[in-house]
């Protein structure tokens, strides 16, 4: 039996003990770590990679997007919806200009896009949203629309997050491109180069210059020349017969100096050596703040002559005589075009120029071109764009080739224009402005027995006209005579001239009562920088004529122009530009064929047609040769801080 027991014992022995619960949870653990972790290291891998590749595409989207704007807005720079002359795309081309342009970079894209118009200053244009869809249709980008902003969604399939039921995935790019054009502030820019009293200051009326203004002239030894060493007081700016002339800025004058006889070089100061008793004249150039316009606070330096027989003044805030003259800035590569240049298209986009060759009077006018005289004698409307069945608001363009007359004569008359640019080619052809069959010369007619003005021919009246041997050069319907001309270098009677008519081709006046506003185009070709007004008014620079506002006798209108003022026509501004004035020696009033900007009518005369009244305010730049005012008008310049129209520069801005 112990034997037995024996074996009992070793096999006790050799029995292994059972497995507990404790150790199978711990195998159980590890498992299902692992496989969460490799779950995990694998959601990152494809994680990883699927969001690299995402920055991939991102980046081909915002390619896209860049790429898209910047071509769409290339488009519409320098179209007429913006700010140049080319014809403006439709939808159908800035579609196909986008999309082409984001299969380029970025296939994942495709059509997965939308767009929307940016103003000038890169501003949204609501309701402007375009996409694919719009290629479809033939319409024209909204008026003022200077740039694009894309919006492009790249979509795709990924590598590796199909496994966890992701199978697309989708970005964002986003880019505005639009014209962007920085200003500087100006009142007034006289272009002519030889003549004297390029800004003057007339009649009895007051005449206020808010802003800079930039005078080219460098006139010398003329009969109002005199030297006050260091200075030669040359006339370039000056006020008579009773005026007061007011400059809330500072006026630029070229750095042109001449040597008197004793071999002293002097500089030219604009100004009448009427006022050369004013202390130090380089009193001007001090460098202070301007006061505020219409602040009650007079300009820095108040001057008043009573030498000519009556009191005029004339303040100013600073005078800088050290610029260079400089070239006409509408002639330049980037300004809006000639509107009576065979390249330019007048027309409202998606129409042909409109032609018209009769001469309304009153009522509603659309743009196109006037082949005939027009006068407006009453109540009248210049539309824009919108005027036309289908249009929108696109500015208006209007040509008048025989010139413009706007002369309301009832009481309450209004004519106005609202988005439109007014330009003008030859003179309106009527006795007094033009003689018969011909041009004017500027120098202006008046009837028989005018007396020239208390302050010519040192307060001495002559009777006026008298040519030799005697004529009616402007017309018999009334009688009418030239002025007397005087020479340029004397004071002696030119007796080879006399005036053969004021020579505008626009004039903007009325009766007492009526009003006249035009507005120029914030949007487009002619419109100016940031969505501000630009050209209003334009005269064509290959013909010479003059603009007259309330400048016909009796005219009291009040005229409210909103935008640039252009009349640059003078053809030749070298040594033999004419130089003859009228008026007798202390009137001075130089005349011009073209150029010249002439707010009033009536130098101040004992005996002639009557003078005018009413105020004319130009809110904005005026850019001309010559710049005269006479009457009792009150002529107002608000110069604007905006770049001359045109610049046309293309620049990120969001």
């Amino acid at each position: 039996m112990e034997a037995a027991g024996d074996v009992v014992r070793n096999r006790e022995v050799l029995v292994s003990a059972p497995p507990t619960g404790r150790d199978d949870r711990e195998r159980g653990a590890v498992l299902v770590l692992f496989a969460i972790g490799m779950t995990v290291l694998m959601s990152m891998l494809a994680l990883s990679l699927d969001l690299s590749y995402g920055f991939v595409q991102d980046r081909r989207a915002q390619n896209a997007s860049d790429f898209a704007a910047y071509g769409a807005a290339q488009q519409l720079n320098g179209s007429t919806i913006c700010n140049g002359s080319a014809t403006a795309p439709n939808m159908q081309e800035l579609v196909a200009v986008v999309q082409a342009l984001v299969d380029a970079n970025s296939s994942d894209v495709g059509t997965s896009w939308t767009a929307h118009f940016l103003d000038e200053a890169g501003n949204a244009i609501s309701g402007s949203a375009f996409s694919p869809a719009s290629a479809s249709t033939s319409t024209y980008p909204p008026p003022g629309a200077c740039g694009v902003a894309v919006d492009a969604v790249p979509k795709w399939a990924p590598f590796f997050a199909g496994i966890f039921n992701v199978h697309q995935l989708t970005g964002k790019a986003k880019t505005s491109v639009a014209v962007s054009t920085p200003g500087t502030a100006i009142s007034l820019i006289a272009l002519n180069k030889v003549g004297p009293h390029v800004v003057l200051g007339g009649g009895t009326g007051r005449f206020v210059v808010s802003g800079d203004m930039q005078l080219n002239t460098d006139v010398s030894n003329q009969p109002w020349s005199t030297e006050v060493s260091p200075w030669e007081f040359d006339d370039a700016i000056d006020a008579k017969t009773g005026s007061n002339l007011f400059v809330f800025g500072t006026i630029h004058t070229t750095n042109a100096t001449i040597t008197d006889s004793d071999g002293n070089v002097l500089g030219l100061w604009p100004l009448d050596q009427c006022f050369a008793h004013y202390g130090a004249v380089g009193e001007g150039i001090d460098g202070t703040s301007d006061p505020a316009f219409g602040s009650g606070v007079p300009p820095t330096n108040t001057l008043s002559c009573s030498d000519t027989g009556k009191s005029v003044t004339l303040d100013y805030n600073h005078i800088d005589p050290t610029v260079a003259p400089i070239d006409d800035p509408l002639q330049s590569p980037d300004a809006p075009p000639n509107p009576f240049s065979p390249n330019t298209d007048i027309a409202c986009p998606g129409m042909t120029a409109q032609t018209y060759s009769t001469s309304p009077s009153s009522g509603v006018l659309m743009p196109g071109e006037y082949t005939a005289p027009v006068q407006i004698t009453g109540t009248a409307t210049f539309d824009d764009c919108s005027g036309y069945p289908g249009e929108a608001a696109y500015p208006g363009i209007y040509r008048f080739d025989q010139g413009l007359w706007i002369d309301p004569q009832a009481t309450g008359d209004t004519v106005t224009g609202s988005n439109v640019v007014i330009a003008t080619q030859a003179p309106y052809d009527v006795a007094g402005n033009t003689p018969p069959g011909g041009h004017g010369n500027g120098g202006p007619c008046l009837p028989a027995g005018t007396m020239t003005s208390v302050a010519s021919a040192d307060g001495n009246p002559a009777g006026e006209p008298e040519v030799d041997p005697p004529a009616a050069p402007c017309g018999t319907s009334p009688q009418t005579y030239g002025v007397i001309a005087y020479g340029d270098s004397s004071f002696a009677q030119d007796d080879a001239n006399y005036g053969t008519g004021n020579n505008f081709s626009l004039m903007v006046g009325g009766v007492a009562g009526t009003t006249v506003s035009f507005t120029a185009p914030t949007t487009g070709t002619y419109g100016g920088a940031s969505a501000t007004p630009g050209v209003a008014f334009y005269q064509d620079p290959n013909t010479e004529a003059n603009d007259g506002f309330d400048a016909e006798p009796a005219d009291a209108a009040v005229v409210k122009v909103t935008g640039l003022v252009y009349n640059a026509s003078l053809s030749d501004y070298g040594k033999n530009a004419p130089l003859d004035y009228w008026d007798g020696v202390g009137g001075g009033i130089p005349f011009y064929a073209g150029g010249t900007l002439q707010g009033g009518y009536g130098a101040g005369w004992s005996d002639g047609p009557p003078q005018s009244g009413g105020s004319v305010t130009i809110d904005g730049t005026c850019i001309v040769d010559q710049f005269n005012t006479d009457g009792a008008t009150s002529m107002t310049i608000l110069g604007k801080s905006y770049a001359l129209p045109g610049a046309g520069k293309l620049s990120f801005v969001g």
